[in-house]
């Protein structure tokens, strides 16, 4: 059993949104801080961790348990230590068009479970998840009671603000029965018009917040070209800045609350009607014409006709 201090965060968020990037930038923020911490990736597509890999890409949980003919691999197998210190796991997936990516989430919770692997002094385990929580799989950290604490990371983009909508209605089922709660929303900026007005409106309607608005900044791709966060490879710039603040703000976790989702209807309406709001207060005042003098036409130098 894992101790009661450990914090055990979930992050979910549509596919493509740049989560795995905010997830990766988080554990290497709090890494530097002198947190101990272990990344979980919860995704076939097994690259959460990639940030830290040092050299080739290690094994997946799904590749091990074949190797083991489904017997549990030692944890050593599969817990991994970068360089820099930090501790990662990537479940990984069936190949693709095969099997059931969820069942090896499931399977990995049990094998950290007989392992102990969370009593082994972290500070905080972060799990990397696939965006969609309808399948049970994808669910496990919540609905298994590891993860207490779920950020999405989202967009203005109105697909993005639905799958969040979605995640938040599996919150709210787990909600009486986990104790999980919606610590909040990261805003991963996509610069599309009304951005910021619209996420902000949509968090004030579920009973959430945005926490922070990461910016959108060609060092991140930088960093990925190498291989590492931005934290790791940029650390004095503004975007490491950006992710270290967003670090400190996911610890200090001031408003945990169950979300109150919309409707899809209700979704469409507000995503409208602050996009509009905010073009129409961005359109520029029509140009007023100006307004003949007023008064007699005064005679032209030299007199009129005499």
């Amino acid at each position: 059993m894992a101790r009661e201090s450990l914090r055990q965060i979930a992050f979910y968020g549509k596919g493509g949104i740049g989560k795995s990037t905010v997830v990766a930038n988080v554990t290497a923020a709090l890494n530097a801080a002198g947190h101990r911490v272990l990344q979980v990736g919860c995704d076939p597509k097994h690259d959460s961790s990639r940030p830290f890999w040092d050299g080739s890409r290690p094994r997946t949980v799904i590749e091990l348990l074949r190797e083991y003919d489904g017997r549990n691999p030692p944890p050593a197998t599969y817990v991994k230590k970068a360089a820099s210190g930090v501790e990662y796991i990537e479940v990984g997936g069936p190949e693709p068009g095969v099997g059931c990516a969820g069942r090896g989430i499931l399977k990995m919770f049990e094998m950290v479970e007989e392992a102990r692997v969370l009593d082994a002094g972290y500070d905080a385990v972060l799990y990397d998840v696939l965006g969609d929580v309808v399948c049970g799989g994808f669910a496990a950290p919540l609905r298994a009671g590891y993860a207490r604490e779920v950020f999405v990371v989202l967009s203005g983009e109105f697909m993005a603000i639905y799958a969040a909508n979605n995640i938040c209605k599996g919150i709210a089922n787990y909600a009486e029965r986990r104790q999980v709660r919606l610590g909040g929303l990261v805003l991963n900026r996509r610069n599309v018009p009304a951005e910021v007005e619209v996420v902000t409106a949509f968090a004030d309607a579920i009973g959430s917040r945005v926490i922070h608005a990461v910016p959108r900044d060609s060092v991140v791709q930088s960093a990925e070209r190498r291989r590492r966060t931005v934290v790791d490879s940029f650390p004095d710039s503004p975007q490491a800045t950006v992710y270290k603040e967003l670090a400190s703000r996911i610890l200090e976790a001031g408003h945990l609350a169950i979300p109150k989702p919309l409707s899809d209807e209700a979704l469409e309406d507000l995503y409208y009607r602050v996009c509009d709001a905010a073009e129409a207060a961005a359109r520029p005042e029509p140009a007023v014409p100006a307004k003949p003098a007023r008064g007699r036409a005064r005679q032209p130098a030299g007199g009129g006709p005499g």
